[in-house]
């Protein structure tokens, strides 16, 4: 058995269209202008940079050899990557909306996903991983689980980071430039920046880095890395599974409770593989509750549940 994946035409058009946009936005500064409007073009030009870049990484060509499987960057072909089907523990789909993804996992992370938005032959190369006999994921206690933080958690917690670093960086460049700046502007500006490091704070103590193996779980804050929280999945004496209603998308998370109080908080938002993470510990939802964020903080706090 040989396949090759076959990249969808609408993929690799805006790929093309990235690209060319991204050139045109990078060299218009060079032919002259107002300083505000090249500004404007070069920061439109490396955001799109930055998005080509991104759907370009996501581009990888998959072949399916017998029991091995290949993957390639296409932009840098040298980047490969080659597994033994047997490496990989299980599979998980995951839809959203009319597109599918297809998961194979090696000890709960994600190891190679496909796509039906990327891949015309989606369902050729999910059918030829499908067929080795493996399964989809499920409770395994001899399996060892670690989390991975999604990507858009780590981008806004970054950005909090950056703009606490503007905020007090700005007063300091306009000052060298022309000495202009009052004590008074400066320390508005400082308070306007540390306005967001209770928010940078928070969203770093929501990074926790978890490991499931055996009935026991290991929680390492990236806000302490030096302490390490270990639990045993059957001290917990239940579990919630909290919804916050939100203006976008409803944020859910998964509460382990010891002694009427919040043990543990897994929030969807901050891990990609929250799902994975969920079956792993194996403890069902005894209810779902929709909570503000007020109440929820409360909880946090180590107020009793009721």
């Amino acid at each position: 058995m040989f396949i090759t994946s076959h990249f969808n035409p609408k993929g690799l058009r805006l790929q093309l269209v990235l690209f060319l946009t991204t050139a045109l936005a990078l060299c218009t500064p060079a032919f002259g202008g107002k300083k505000d409007v090249i500004i404007t073009i070069a920061v439109a030009g490396v955001l799109l940079a930055i998005a080509a870049c991104i759907w370009a990484f996501l581009l990888k060509t998959i072949t399916v050899a017998g029991e091995e499987l290949e993957v390639k960057h296409t932009c840098l072909p040298f980047l490969k990557r080659y597994y033994r089907l047997a490496e990989f523990d299980a599979y998980i789909i995951e839809e959203d909306g009319i597109h599918e993804t297809f998961c194979l996992l090696i000890q709960g992370k994600r190891a190679v996903k496909l796509s039906s938005k990327i891949y015309e032959n989606y369902e050729e190369l999910k059918e030829a991983l499908s067929v080795v006999g493996l399964k989809e994921w499920g409770t395994d206690t001899n399996r060892a689980v670690d989390s991975v933080f999604a990507k858009s958690h780590l981008a806004a917690t970054f950005f909090m980071f950056l703009s606490v670093m503007l905020f007090v960086a700005i007063p300091i460049i306009e000052y060298i430039e022309d000495g202009q700046v009052t004590i008074k502007s400066y320390f508005l500006l400082l308070i306007g920046g540390l306005m967001f490091v209770p928010l940078f704070l928070y969203a770093l103590s929501c990074c926790k880095r978890l490991t499931i193996w055996r009935r026991h779980l290991e929680a390492k804050s990236m806000l302490t890395p030096w302490k390490t929280d270990d639990y045993s999945l059957d001290d917990f004496d239940y579990a919630l599974e909290v919804v916050t209603p939100s203006q976008f998308q409803d944020e859910k998370s998964l509460w382990l409770v010891r002694d009427n109080r919040l043990a543990l908080s897994i929030p969807q938002n901050v891990y990609a593989n929250y799902d994975v993470l969920e079956h792993a510990i194996g403890i069902e939802p005894s209810a779902s509750i929709r909570m503000s964020y007020f109440k929820k903080l409360k909880y946090h706090l180590g107020t009793t549940i009721e």
